[in-house]
């Protein structure tokens, strides 16, 4: 049993794959044209009140399809993750699945690689669809800042799905998974108010992608953040793994 092949048919041939580009696109379509008619929008809906505001900048445009996905997008990544992570929910698929494979690190690493890949590309590609509508409707990015902003979201997004494996291991059920998930996800980002550490927590990497394109940081900026992710993820996986193999069924 290929268990990578098995992973890959799972995510295409499910609602997974294709429910994560939906909303990744959705967002990077969506979000640079609410930025650029936002003050006629609020003007429609303000019963005739005007409204003025500065004219939206390329980065603006950017940075609403960024709050989507660290919102909603997040949320359903997770959700995603812990459907795929949480292989102990079902008592008989846990028993077929554990006792046909020598390590669990062979059941972990491909779902943790498959979500995360996944979840990248998606990513990407509702980049692209948000680049292209702020070129037509804004103005233009540079597009070694675009770049330089997705590796940082997609090590934030891979660090995400990490931080689910390890909730898995500690409960059974998919929905208390994502739960965990999500609050530990929501907690780190309340430690960056102290100064000392802001810099390298993962959650520093959120707002990269716009602080590089509005040049207030340089990628450099973000590798304590980066290298601090990456570490995490690895200690997450390899909690996972352990608590995973000892759980009795």
């Amino acid at each position: 049993m290929n268990l990578w092949r098995l992973e890959w048919l799972r995510l295409i041939r499910t609602p997974r794959a294709v429910t994560l580009l939906a909303v990744f696109i959705f967002f990077g379509l969506v979000e640079p044209v609410l930025t650029r008619y936002q003050s006629k929008i609020l003007a429609h809906v303000g019963n005739g009140v005007r409204i003025v505001a500065p004219p939206p900048t390329p980065a603006q445009g950017i940075s609403g399809y960024i709050g989507e996905i660290t919102g909603i997008g997040l949320i359903v990544v997770v959700v995603i993750a812990a459907g795929a992570l949480s292989f102990d929910a079902r008592h008989g698929l846990a028993i077929f699945l554990r006792t046909r494979v020598t390590s669990i690190w062979r059941l972990v690493m491909p779902r943790y690689t498959a979500s995360a890949a996944a979840t990248a590309a998606a990513y990407l590609v509702g980049m692209l669809a948000a680049w292209y509508e702020t070129d037509l409707l804004i103005g233009s990015l540079p597009a070694g800042a675009v770049f330089a902003g997705y590796l940082c979201a997609a090590v934030y997004l891979a660090f995400s799905v990490a931080v689910t494996a390890l909730a898995a291991s500690l409960v059974r059920s998919t929905l208390a998974s994502t739960g965990i998930a999500l609050a530990i996800l929501l907690v780190i980002p309340i430690a960056g108010t102290f100064r000392a550490v802001h810099d390298w927590l993962p959650s520093t990497l959120v707002g990269a992608p716009v602080e590089l394109l509005e040049g207030t940081h340089r990628l450099v900026h973000y590798l304590p953040a980066f290298a601090v992710a990456v570490a995490v993820s690895l200690g997450a996986l390899a909690i996972a793994v352990q608590r995973l193999a000892a759980r009795e069924l």
